[in-house]
This record gives C-alpha cells, structure tokens and sequence, in this order.
C-alpha cells in the first residue's frame, strides 16, 4: 500500500475520511475538487498535492476514489477509467442512469469498488454468513431502517446547502441512504420489484424525500421493507430478518447481532471487538481497495455490478413513486 499514488476526488466530509484515510496506511494522496478556490483550505490541513485540472490529476495517480457530489459521479469516473486507473467510487453510482452505460462498458478488467462500508462490517458478513446456514431455515421476511435528523447528520455545514439536502444532486433518503438497498441485495439477492411512497413530511425544508419507505421483491421469493429517513430525532440503523427457524435482529448503534427462537430468549450471535468505531468500516474497504490493485484476484467487497444492482432498485422507487404502484425491474 504504502506508496501508491492514489488521487481523491472531492474534500468535503467523505473525502477528507478518505484522505486521512489513505495518509494513514502510507499512501501518496492527491486532491481534485470542482470548487478549485477552496483547494488552498484542503492543502493547508493536510500533506497533499492539489490539482485544478482534473485530466492532469488523473494522469499523475494509480488511482482515483470519486468523493464528490452524487451528481458527478459519473463523468469523473468515466474519465478515470478511460484513461486505466483503478476506480473506487462513493455510493450511489449515480442520481439517474445518464450515461451509466457508457461507464459500464468501461469497466472490464479494471480494478472497482463501490463505496458501501456496511460490506465490511462484522456483524453484517456474520449475519450473511448466517443466513447462508441450514439450519436457520429459510429467509421469509425482513425489515431494514437507517436514518438521522438532516441538520444532526451534518453539523459542520448548512445542511440545506449540501447536496444531501437536494435530490436533483443525488441526495434525499432514497439515494444517499442507499446503503440499505445494497444490504438487501446482499443478503437476498436481486429484486424483481419495487413499490416506493417517497415523502418530504419533516421540518427540515429540504429539496428531496427525507421519509422514504420501500417494499422490495427479490427474485428468491423474499419480500421485504426498507425505511429511510432524514429526519429521526435518533439515529437508528437496524435490521430484523425473519427466517423460518428463528428472528435475528441487528443494532448498529449497538454493535450486537442477536437471535430468538421458539423460546424467545435472545441470544448474542456476534459483536463488534473492542474499539471498534464507524471509520474502521471506511478504513477496512479502501485498505481492501488497495490490496486488490495488488493482487487482482481478490474479489471486490461491493463490486460495480453492486453498485448498479442497488441504482435500478433506486431509479424504480422514484419510478414507483411517480406512477403509484409497483414496478418491476
């Protein structure tokens, strides 16, 4: 790892993770952003090289991680691939399909990985790993929720002036808590519909859904429902699976994986190992990232095709949502 010279595209909240981040396993970074008169601010805070042109950034890196605004997402990781650089590319993919195709044409023996941290968490991969299991019986049901009051999420900005606060710019629940579609086609496979009522029902005024909820299909015959919000007095990231043999229930506020059966006595099946905090999951995917520039064989935590499986399930809630009834996909 250490050594790389890996561009980071973006320095607002996940960007600057993604530099410490990055400083920290060793690597050379270097930072684009599209607001080029703040570039000073970011090479003041840390030990990087700035770039103004993009085209030239992308020229003197191995790598690039597309941290920006949903919305360009997109052309950034076009050129980057274009031009034959490993890719890591925050979630979403993108706000809508415009040219998603041109860009997945481009990735063909590249390196990729899509920016869903929730892949590396341990309670999450023990959960999966218990699901694929016997003995739990089959999967029936499940219920997913994420959510936080937008101006508690990002304190440090004018939470309206961000483009969480907008969906035209790829925010709003749906698209910026798409992490738990991702959960879902992780753990049950592709969906083949999707009814979705997105709201904007808060008081935080903001130009998207901030109460956003989901019935998913899958293609296994499981059925189950995803809620999203961004306006919650209290941050909740949860998940419930109901099998025919047991309910298993997950708190990432928690850290704890527990199971009941019959007898309704909880058992812990996982927890989190001492120390553990929010930016391990961050830090463990791009080190992973890293390694597989490396050694290619290493299969991705979320690959591109992930990352697309989870857009379609988003672009059919908007759909869902515009037309009233279910959508297939």
């Amino acid at each position: 790892m250490a050594g790389r010279r890996v561009l980071v595209c973006g320095a607002g909240s996940i960007g600057r993770r993604h530099i410490t981040n990055l400083l920290s396993l060793g690597v050379e970074v270097s930072v684009w952003r599209a607001r080029s008169g703040l570039l000073n601010e970011v090479a003041q805070e840390f030990p990087v090289k700035v770039f103004e042109d993009l085209s030239i950034a992308i020229s003197e890196a191995e790598a690039v991680v597309v941290a920006t605004a949903t919305d360009q997402h997109v052309a950034i990781a076009t050129e980057a691939l274009k031009a034959g650089k490993a890719l890591f590319i925050e979630k979403p993919i993108s706000h809508d399909w415009l040219g998603v195709d041109r860009l997945s044409s481009l990735v063909e023996g590249k390196i990729v990985e899509v920016g869903c941290q929730f892949r590396a968490h341990p309670n999450l991969i023990a959960l999966d790993q218990k699901l694929c299991k016997t003995e739990e019986g089959r999967s029936l049901t499940y219920r997913l929720a994420m959510g936080q009051r937008l101006d508690a999420w990002r304190p440090a900005q004018d939470y309206q002036a961000g483009y969480s606060a907008d969906s035209s710019r790829g925010g709003g629940a749906l698209f910026d808590l798409i992490h738990q579609i991702d959960i879902a086609l992780w753990f049950f496979g592709p969906v083949v519909g999707v009814y979705a009522v997105l709201d904007n029902i808060g008081d935080l005024n903001i130009k998207g859904d901030d109460v956003t909820n989901l019935l998913l299909t899958h293609k296994s015959g499981v059925t189950g429902h995803i809620q999203l919000d961004m306006a919650s007095p209290v941050y909740r990231c949860e998940v419930e699976v109901m099998t025919s043999n047991a309910l298993i229930n997950w708190s990432n506020a928690q850290g704890v994986l527990q199971q009941r059966k019959a007898d309704g006595i909880p058992i812990i099946v996982d927890s989190v190992p001492d120390g553990f905090v929010r930016n391990d999951l961050f830090l463990i995917h791009i080190a992973h990232f890293l390694k597989r520039i490396d050694n290619p064989l290493i299969p991705p935590l979320c690959a591109f095709e992930d990352g697309v499986a989870a857009l379609k399930v988003a672009l059919g809630a908007r759909k869902s949502n515009l037309l009233r009834k279910m959508v297939t996909i």
